[in-house]
């Protein structure tokens, strides 16, 4: 079994802790300087939304960083999730590389043949 780790940092926990808090930036003066609804900022701040691509080059051209780094931090979050969700883990374990697939499908062929 894979040894447990951290839940990455979310986009909403940089958001809060190293943009609106710093900058005394409130939640309804960011999404009026995205131009997006204040509900869009509110649940990407709690946590209650992904981060879309939209999105990520928004805080890009505000914050002046990358797009990349906005996106990199919401992937590093939903991978972790994946790879900590026993329910997905089983699910994934019955997939069948396609090779093992094309190889059984072979071989049925031939017992008919």
């Amino acid at each position: 079994m894979k040894q447990a780790t951290r839940k990455p940092t979310t986009v909403g926990d940089i958001l809060l802790y190293e943009y609106l808090e710093p900058l005394e930036l409130k939640i309804n003066e960011l999404a009026e300087i995205l131009h997006v609804h204040r509900n869009s900022v509110s649940a990407l701040v709690n946590n209650n939304r992904k981060l879309t691509t939209d999105m990520a080059f928004r805080l890009a051209k505000t914050f002046d960083t990358s797009v990349d780094f906005w996106l990199n931090l919401q992937a590093a979050v939903d991978l972790w999730e994946v790879e900590n969700d026993m329910r997905a883990q089983e699910e994934f374990s019955r997939i069948t590389p396609v090779a093992d697939f094309i190889a059984r499908r072979k071989a049925d062929a031939q017992k008919v043949a």
